[in-house]
């Protein structure tokens, strides 16, 4: 049979937790450059999670200075979709299905630094939030929040098995997009294998679906 909607979420807003390792940033663009463009997700990036991005990478990466830090963020941003206002279909969306009555936002949101992402997550109708800041988030089911929120290294094991994935194929991508942005950054590649990069990056999962793959070769 054939399916008519792709199984993963279709509108995903990722955030800073997610961009600001490299390892997550670029497997997230090495798996979904892979899928159709009829099925791929289509990955949002917001003002508020812009607005702490260039923070973040001098906090991951020690090497990055001012200037390529500006640089390392314009690169996140521009690999995805940045929303500063809700889409155009949003608010269609939800006249024709409202979201559920949520808790109050401080029971939805146990970490206030992470409110915005709740409203935005809401704001632009999307079926996921991808971040590793989960525990900043109540733990409600997907129709309580509206939306499902998910850790990195699940979203992207999601997208490798929703997709059927070749993930050799996929590391190969991934090694061209580290290749080309160690060379716009001006610095030597990071060393480890991108599976021990990937687990660094608390994607062990994943990491571990990669090894399967690169042994099954």
């Amino acid at each position: 049979l054939q399916r008519l909607t792709a199984p993963v979420h279709r509108r995903i807003l990722l955030d800073t937790s997610v961009l600001a390792p490299e390892p997550l940033w670029l497997w997230t663009l090495a798996l979904t450059d892979g899928i159709p463009a009829a099925q791929r997700p289509h990955l949002l990036v917001t003002d508020g999670v812009a607005r702490e991005l260039r923070h973040a990478l001098r906090r991951v990466d020690p090497r990055l200075d001012r200037r390529r830090a500006d640089l390392a963020a314009r690169l996140r941003l521009d690999s995805l979709t940045r929303v500063a206002s809700p889409v155009p279909d949003t608010a269609a969306e939800a006249v024709a299905c409202p979201p559920p009555s949520p808790a109050s936002r401080g029971a939805r949101v146990l970490d206030p630094d992470d409110a915005f992402l709740d409203a935005d997550a809401l704001r632009l109708g999307v079926e996921a939030l991808v971040s590793d800041d989960v525990h900043a988030f109540a733990p409600l089911t997907v129709q309580e929040r509206g939306y499902a929120v998910q850790t990195a290294d699940a979203f992207l094991c999601a997208v490798t098995d929703d997709h059927d994935l070749d993930l050799l194929v996929a590391h190969e991508r991934y090694r061209e997009l580290l290749a080309r942005t160690a060379d716009a950054l001006g610095l030597d590649q990071v060393p480890g294998s991108a599976s021990h990069r990937l687990r660094r990056s608390r994607a062990r999962r994943f990491a571990t679906r990669l090894v399967r793959a690169q042994r099954r070769a």
